[in-house]
């Protein structure tokens, strides 16, 4: 099937990789399995926001779950290769153990929504449909060295699953708080759902390990308005010193 990437997206003229992902797996989910459970894709270019074709081939229909390999195509080549694992997920489970714990922010009323051109002629186009809120008074100074959490929400509409490979990649880049400039672009990106999230804001929280050679990952911890973990995800990205 073709789809028309969204101009709106772009940062710097590219589309985001969260929006990408989400667009790629989306007809790979079904009525039998409508969540995605885990997610492991591999960013192999980056598209121009115009026409491009999505392919599904269907490796294993289960009773639990089904796999997919899911891929975006535009101009004859891959841009986007995803392995997908679909589910159906209980929109009232809760955990049966849980060490995890969402980050301690400011309430909601004290933080401001982090602007689509947060510096002037760079545009974060994802941020126009994401609504990301912190403290933070300046674009990309993190408090904490290596980490950032936010307030977020999908802008407008209730949060869904398939949302969340979304909002697996739309904190700032922690690299930016670490005084490196520039586009971070994603490698590798693998997303694991494990909840619906309920209704209201969300709690995210990304952070870093090491930046080491143009390349530094980052994990992602994604609770929702019931203090639930519904989301995981861990990416390589690339960076450059100028």
């Amino acid at each position: 099937m073709e789809i028309e990437l969204d101009d709106r997206w772009s940062i710097g003229g590219r589309p985001h990789g969260g929006y990408l992902l989400r667009e790629t797996v989306r007809p790979a989910l079904t009525e039998a399995h409508p969540h995605p459970l885990v997610v492991s894709a591999q960013f192999l270019r980056s598209p121009d926001p115009s026409t491009a074709t999505l392919e599904v081939d269907v490796l294993r229909t289960g009773r639990r779950v089904s796999q997919s390999r899911a891929r975006l195509v535009q101009h004859g080549e891959t841009v986007v290769e995803a392995l997908v694992t679909t589910s159906t997920l209980d929109r009232d489970a809760e955990p049966h153990w849980s060490r995890s714990a969402p980050p301690e922010l400011p309430p909601l009323e004290e933080c401001t929504r982090t602007p689509v051109e947060p510096v002037p002629g760079f545009r974060v186009g994802h941020l126009e449909f994401v609504d990301v809120r912190s403290t933070m008074t300046e674009f990309g100074k993190h408090p904490t060295p290596g980490t950032v959490a936010a307030h977020l929400q999908m802008a407008g509409c209730p949060t869904t699953t398939l949302d969340l490979l979304v909002l697996a990649d739309a904190l700032q880049p922690t690299a930016m708080g670490l005084g490196v400039p520039g586009w971070f672009p994603t490698v590798e990106l693998t997303v694991y759902v494990r909840a619906v999230p309920a209704d209201g804001w969300l709690v995210g929280r990304q952070s870093t390990q090491e930046l080491l050679d143009g390349w530094f990952d980052e994990d992602c911890e994604i609770w929702d308005s019931r203090g639930r973990l519904v989301c995981q995800a861990r990416q390589l990205a690339g960076y450059r010193l100028r």
